[in-house]
């Protein structure tokens, strides 16, 4: 009996001892300058005893201990309290719990003089707003700051940020990191960078420095942005590349301050001059906006449509894009080239469109004062359609065109090129057709004229060298006849013709009439007979100055970013600067475009006709 006193009393003036030790590092600190500091308070333990061999003879807790200081509580099932540096150890299953945060971790260091804790293996610390997990934290009660390192990371409801080194204010809500992280959303996206800023009240994200964000449509490669998971819109403050996964070949490249994205509404403003490229094709412009729900998109500011494959460019000051309809168009000083083997063709208009059909046959249309230029034709209208595919080029209301000395004017005007071997084919006048040429350069008042209801010109060598006219066929041109020797030319006369089928030879201004046929008259007056108000047909027109003599012709006001060639993928070409283009089509426009504007029954008669008559008749396919 005495013996178990003796135990109980000895127990006593241990715990006596203790909460002496306890009270006496309670009391106020001299000069009253800072307020005192408060202890460590033991406020459960199975077992509580000194052992002076262990600990430097500091308490030992043991069995459901509990220790509190300034409001939290700090649960293990063991513990060493070293009183005079107000400071313990803890270990087991340890838990630190305020009304804001909890912690638990294999073992735990607390400091009662500046209240910073340090959590040491399978660390897990949760509050709110998110949870932490670490090797190691070491958390400021005071400053409300958490220090994490080794295999941490961070889980709220959006992600889980992994990284090995991260520190988090948890009264600003702000976790920073510098040394490397993945972040990995609740949607499956994936994203790596070198340094990461994350607000966790605002929903915020800074990513700096080799940032990769992988999700199921896209891939992000950006040197600096910012995310805001409440809003959705990312701003790219950085270079950045956004590409489609599906397909590597789109993709939109942004310089430094690129753009915005608003993942909600799926629209995107793109700024700084940013690209975006799409199936080998590119778009260019000064500012951007293109949204990727409805497919609609727009570009300012130095437009450019670039196709390296087609070898086709357009370029202007605004265009629109319609991915849904397969369409694109530019306007402000819009101008397109096409080129080929050893030339190009250009054009130029108010507005110019792109469009590609179902059956993947590409159409340029050019609108409003429509001029194009190669080096063996030019022409201008109101209107120009080029299928690429086939080689067409139609001209619409009041058109003129021009093949060497060669003015050809009607009502519709169609052009053959080759596609395959690059060269003009042949051209078709319905309506009104008139072919004039002087008959010399120095005279201006001397014409070779042919004219008809229908006119067909055949290319040789890539010059004009036949025509073939129908219907009220007249001509009017002069006779020389030519020493072979010395190449001196004597004028005849001047010959008229008026008769159903008209057939002539040009060679440069030349012209002479192989054929006249069906109620054929035609005679041969001297030139002293032929009064000059006779010399000319109805309805001439000699429209010389108006000819383009070089592609620059076709701009009334050049714009300042005109580009003349188109970079190829050869090692000769390598000095060329590169131009490209994206081409976006719509059939349905092309479809209505064709149906109003080419004169069916025009083509069909004619047609016809040819066929019937003329000894090479050509058949195109119009469509």
């Amino acid at each position: 009996m005495a013996g178990e006193i003796n135990k109980h009393l000895k127990y006593l003036s241990i715990l006596v001892i203790f909460l002496s030790g306890i009270f006496a590092f309670g009391q106020t600190q001299p000069g009253g300058k800072q307020p005192p500091v408060k202890k460590i308070k033991h406020l459960n333990s199975e077992v509580l005893r000194v052992m002076p061999e262990k600990f430097e003879g500091n308490p030992f807790a043991h069995g459901n201990v509990i220790f509190e200081h300034d409001g939290t509580k700090l649960y293990s099932d063991s513990a060493v309290y070293y009183q005079k540096e107000n400071f313990f150890r803890a270990w087991s299953r340890v838990r630190v719990v305020n009304d804001t945060v909890s912690m638990t971790s294999d073992s735990l260091e607390y400091d009662g003089n500046t209240s910073i804790a340090k959590a040491f293996d399978n660390v897990h610390m949760k509050d709110s707003k998110s949870e932490l997990f670490a090797d190691y934290v070491e958390y400021n009660r005071v400053t409300d700051v958490a220090i994490a390192s080794g295999n941490v990371v961070m889980i709220d409801p959006n992600q889980r940020v992994e990284t090995s080194y991260m520190v988090y204010d948890r009264k600003s809500g702000i976790a920073r990191t510098d040394q490397g992280a993945v972040i990995r959303g609740s949607d499956g996206t994936v994203t790596h960078t070198q340094i990461l800023v994350y607000n966790t009240k605002s929903k915020t994200i800074d990513f700096d420095r080799n940032t990769t964000i992988e999700t199921p449509d896209y891939r992000i490669n950006s040197d600096k942005m910012i995310m805001n998971q409440a809003t959705d819109i990312t701003d790219f403050l950085g270079r950045t590349i956004i590409t489609d996964r599906k397909n590597p070949r789109n993709y939109i490249v942004m310089p430094e301050g690129g753009g915005t994205f608003n993942k909600r509404t799926g629209e995107a403003f793109l700024k700084k001059r940013s690209t975006v490229y799409r199936d080998g094709k590119e778009l260019w412009g000064d500012e951007m906006y293109f949204n990727d729900k409805t497919g609609y998109g727009w570009a300012k500011g130095n437009v450019l449509i670039d196709d390296p494959e087609e070898k086709r460019f357009i370029r202007g000051e605004y265009g629109e894009a319609f991915r849904e309809l397969d369409s694109a168009f530019v306007t402000g000083n819009a101008y397109a080239v096409k080129a080929f083997s050893t030339d190009s063709l250009y054009f130029h208009a108010d507005t110019i469109m792109a469009v590609q059909r179902k059956d993947s046959t590409r159409v340029l249309k050019a609108y409003f004062n429509a001029r194009f230029f190669k080096s063996n034709a030019q022409g201008k209208s109101d209107s120009v359609f080029y299928n690429e595919t086939i080689g067409l080029l139609k001209s619409f209301r009041d058109p003129i065109m021009w093949s060497g000395e060669q003015q050809i004017t009607g009502d519709t005007i169609y052009m053959y090129n080759n596609p395959q071997f690059e060269v003009m084919d042949s051209v078709r006048v319905f309506n009104n057709s008139f072919a004039i040429s002087k008959v010399d350069s120095l005279n201006e008042k001397d014409f070779n004229q042919v004219k008809g209801k229908f006119m067909t010109g055949y290319f040789l060598n890539n010059e004009l060298n036949l025509v073939e006219v129908h219907e009220n066929a007249q001509a009017i041109n002069f006779v020389d006849d030519e020493d072979e020797e010395t190449k001196t030319k004597e004028r005849i006369g001047i010959n008229t013709s008026d008769c159903g089928i008209i057939e002539a030879e040009i060679k440069g201004s030349d012209v002479e009439v192989l054929a006249c046929r069906i109620q054929a008259a035609s005679k041969l007056y001297p030139e002293s007979k032929l009064p000059e108000s006779s010399r000319y047909l109805k309805d001439f027109k000699w429209r010389g100055e108006e000819k383009m003599l070089r592609w620059q012709d076709i701009f009334d006001n050049p714009p300042e970013y005109l580009e003349v060639q188109i970079k190829e993928n050869s090692p000769e070409s390598g000095e060329m600067e590169k131009i490209d283009l994206d081409e976006l089509i719509n059939p349905e426009d092309n479809q209505i475009m064709e149906e109003e504007l080419i004169p069916n029954d025009s083509v069909q008669e004619f047609t016809q006709e040819a066929e019937r008559n003329s000894n090479n008749p050509t058949k195109e396919n119009e469509e």
